[in-house]
């Protein structure tokens, strides 16, 4: 019988200021090698959206990396 262990690895991702008008000033984007993920920073980081390396939104779909959100707190 064949036992597979399904564990979630921590991706590198890099954390930007969004360089756009359209998007507050308060937006931070974390980028995977797949996933951009924008939020909206203040007291706690909140999620705005996710779009696939396509530019395909899949914000209810994937869930950002392991210390991502902490690394955002930090960061603002």
């Amino acid at each position: 019988m064949a036992v597979t262990t399904k564990s979630r690895s921590s991706a590198p991702f890099t954390i930007s200021e969004a360089d756009s008008d359209a998007l507050p000033e308060t937006t931070l984007v974390a980028r995977t090698k797949r996933y951009t993920f924008y939020w909206l920073v203040g007291e706690e980081p909140i999620l705005l959206t996710v779009k696939d390396v396509d530019g395909t939104t899949v914000t209810d779909e994937v869930e950002p990396p392991d210390r991502m959100v902490e690394q955002l707190a930090q960061s603002s």
